[in-house]
C-alpha cells in the first residue's frame, strides 16, 4: 500500500535523504527507555465513551505505553473545541505532553509554534511505511511531520433506504435531487424532517461539514503562494455553497431542514438520525455502532435503523461541481514544550501503534467504527454491512486542509453561515462579501 517511489526510496529512507526533521527532538528509539521526571500526561478526545462498560481501546493504549516506557500514563478527556483553546492558551505551561486531535487544529498548533517535529521519532518506529501517504501528506508540513495518524474518515451522507424505498426515490447525486428529496420527504412524514446538518458557532462539525461542500469545488481552499497563500475559489462558488446548504435547508420559503433546529451541532445530528428524527444527515464512521447512551431512546431501534436502513453514500454536490468531501485523518502531536519530550513522543507511538487499534478496535464494538477506513496498512477494515461499503470509495475522494492557521477562517465563517441560514443574508450576496474576505485573510495565514 505503501511502495517505495521511483527512486527506490520507501518513506523511512526518503526522511533520511531530504534531511527532514534536522531540528526535531530526540532520535533513534531514545523514546523507548522512558526517560524520568514526572508522570506522563495525555489529552484526547479519541477514545470511546463506554459509559461504564471496559475501555478495550484505552486499556490497550496505556499496556502499550507502560511496555515502551515501564510507566503509566495519566488521561485527560476534553470535546475537541476545549482541547483546542486549552492546548493554544496552555502548552507553554508544559502540559500536556501528548495531545490527540483534529486535522483542522494541526495547522493553528504548528502556528502557535506548539508542536514538536517527529520526524526522528518516524523514523525509528518499524510501523510508520504502513501508514497511507495521503494519511502522511496531512500530517505534514514544509516537509516537516508534526503529527502521527491513527483513524481516518470522509464526510459522507447517510439516508435512509427505507424511506427511499417507500417513496420510490433514488439517493440523491446532485443538491437539485437532494432539495427534491427532502421537500417530498417532508410532504409525506409527519414523524421525521428531511435533513439536519450543523450551524452552531464555534462548532467543528460545522466547519467541517462546509469544507465538504468546498471541496467539491476545489482541492484546496487556499494554495501555497511564495511564503503566503492565495485564495483558490470564486465567489460564486461559495454562493452556490451558502444557498444549497443553509439558505435552502433553513430560510427558503419551503425549507428542508428545521429552522428550529437552528444553531445545534452534532449533539442534535448524530442522535437525532440514531433516533429516528431525521432522513438524512452528514456524518462519518464514529455513528457506526451508537446504539446506546443517555442521547439514544431506543437502543433496538437504533441498531435497526444503522444496520439495517441506513444507505451510505457521496454527499451530493451542485451541478458545476464534482464528487469531493472533507477528509478526517486524526492525529496523535507531541507538545513542543513538555517536560518530558521522551514520554510524549511514547505515547504518540502507542496510540498510533496498529497493535493497539486492532487489539482496541476489534474488541470494543463501541470504537469498531473508527477502523472502518483505517490508515495503516495493518490495520483491518472493520466493515461488514454491504450498505456501509460506500465509505472506502468516499474515503478515496477525501480531501485533507492545507496547513493554514484555520482559526480566522473559523470565525469568519460561523458569522456568515448563520446570517445565511437564519435569512439574514442572500446565499451569493454572502458569498461576493466572504471572498472579499478570504482574500483579506491570504496575509493573516
Amino acid at each position: 500500500m505503501n511502495d517505495p517511489d521511483a527512486s527506490g526510496l520507501n518513506r523511512r529512507s526518503l526522511i533520511k535523504t531530504l534531511g527532514v526533521g534536522a531540528t526535531a527532538g530526540l532520535a533513534g528509539c531514545s523514546f523507548l527507555t522512558g526517560g524520568g521526571g514526572g508522570k506522563t500526561l495525555l489529552w484526547e478526545y479519541g477514545f470511546p465513551n463506554t459509559q461504564g462498560a471496559e475501555p478495550v481501546w484505552r486499556n490497550e493504549f496505556e499496556a502499550n505505553y507502560e511496555e515502551r516506557t515501564g510507566e503509566n500514563i495519566e488521561i485527560a478527556r476534553y470535546a475537541y473545541e476545549d482541547l483546542r483553546q486549552n492546548f493554544l492558551t496552555g502548552a507553554q505551561t508544559g502540559d500536556p505532553d501528548a495531545i490527540e486531535g483534529t486535522l483542522n487544529h494541526l495547522g493553528e498548533y504548528i502556528a502557535a509554534d506548539n508542536l514538536q517535529p517527529l520526524d526522528d521519532l518516524a523514523e525509528s518506529l518499524e510501523h510508520f511505511d504502513g501508514y497511507l501517504d495521503s494519511a502522511i501528506d496531512a500530517m505534514t508540513y514544509q516537509d516537516t511531520l508534526y503529527g502521527l495518524p491513527y483513524e481516518g474518515n470522509a464526510r459522507a451522507l447517510f439516508v435512509r433506504q427505507d424511506v427511499l424505498d417507500d417513496l420510490g426515490q433514488d439517493v440523491p447525486e446532485t443538491a437539485e435531487e437532494f432539495q427534491q428529496l427532502g421537500r417530498l420527504i417532508n410532504q409525506e412524514y409527519d414523524d421525521m424532517t428531511a435533513f439536519h446538518n450543523c450551524t452552531m458557532a464555534g462548532g467543528t462539525r460545522s466547519f467541517q461539514e462546509w469544507m465538504t461542500h468546498v471541496y467539491q469545488h476545489t482541492d484546496q481552499l487556499y494554495v501555497p503562494d511564495g511564503d503566503s497563500w492565495s485564495l483558490n475559489i470564486e465567489a460564486d462558488a461559495l454562493g452556490q455553497i451558502f444557498d444549497n446548504w443553509y439558505y435552502q435547508i433553513y430560510a427558503a420559503d419551503d425549507p428542508i431542514g428545521d429552522p428550529d433546529d437552528l444553531g445545534t451541532g452534532w449533539q442534535t445530528n448524530d442522535p437525532g438520525y440514531i433516533n429516528g428524527n431525521y432522513a438524512m444527515v452528514p456524518g462519518g464512521t464514529w455513528m457506526r455502532n451508537w446504539t446506546s447512551g443517555e442521547n439514544i431512546q431506543n437502543s433496538d431501534q437504533a441498531a435497526d435503523i444503522l444496520n439495517n436502513r441506513t444507505q451510505i453514500a457521496h454527499p451530493p454536490h451542485a451541478e458545476s461541481a464534482s464528487r469531493g468531501t472533507f477528509l478526517e485523518i486524526k492525529p496523535v502531536m507531541v507538545n513542543a514544550h513538555a517536560d518530558n519530550l521522551e514520554n510524549g513522543e511514547a505515547a504518540a507511538a502507542a496510540y498510533s501503534d496498529p497493535e493497539t487499534l486492532n487489539q482496541g478496535m476489534a474488541q470494543d464494538p463501541e470504537a469498531s467504527g473508527k477502523a472502518m477506513t483505517p490508515v495503516h496498512e495493518d490495520v483491518e477494515s472493520t466493515i461488514e454491512n454491504e450498505n456501509w461499503q460506500p465509505f472506502t470509495e468516499i474515503f478515496e475522494t477525501g480531501r485533507a486542509l492545507a496547513k493554514v492557521t484555520w482559526g480566522p477562517v473559523r470565525n469568519e465563517f460561523y458569522t456568515v453561515m448563520q446570517e445565511v441560514a437564519y435569512g439574514e443574508t442572500d446565499p451569493y450576496n454572502a458569498g461576493d462579501s466572504f471572498h472579499e474576505t478570504l482574500k483579506g485573510l491570504e496575509s493573516e495565514l
